[in-house]
């Protein structure tokens, strides 16, 4: 048994290419609130066998790659949906048995929703994507 999920697919069943997130069921709607996207890791740290990166490694990741977010956020050129929420992945006591039914031993983020600007990653060229 894996410790990460398999890598999405689109519905023809060509592998997932990262584009199109809000059709595909990341965009959150809030009732009064601003419009979110959810980043989610695709490994848990309570997946049976799970083999990753240990989850001390994992919260310093999370941590470190919130404050980024949050320095680039500074920068007026530098144009990055405002982080709401990170948090780290929860390790259940015990030993684990069975896939977990729930997503706590999984990374998240949770992101302002930008304005639609179109997929600025492939209008880059290579050193600017560097």
């Amino acid at each position: 048994m894996g410790w990460r999920d398999d890598w999405p697919s689109m519905p023809d069943g060509k592998p997932y290419d990262g584009k199109q997130l809000v059709p595909l069921g990341f965009h959150i709607r809030t009732l009064k609130g601003p419009d979110m996207v959810a980043r989610l890791a695709r490994s848990d740290v309570n997946m049976p066998d799970f083999d990753g990166f240990p989850i001390e490694e994992q919260i310093q990741e999370v941590n470190f790659e919130a404050a980024v977010y949050n320095l680039l956020r500074t920068e007026p050129d530098i144009h990055i949906s405002r982080l709401f929420y990170q948090r780290v992945p929860v390790l259940h006591p015990g030993p684990t048995s069975s896939i977990p039914k729930d997503l706590a031993g999984r990374r998240l983020f949770l992101f302002e929703k930008a304005e639609d600007v179109g997929n600025v990653w492939d209008e880059l060229n290579g050193a600017n994507k560097v």
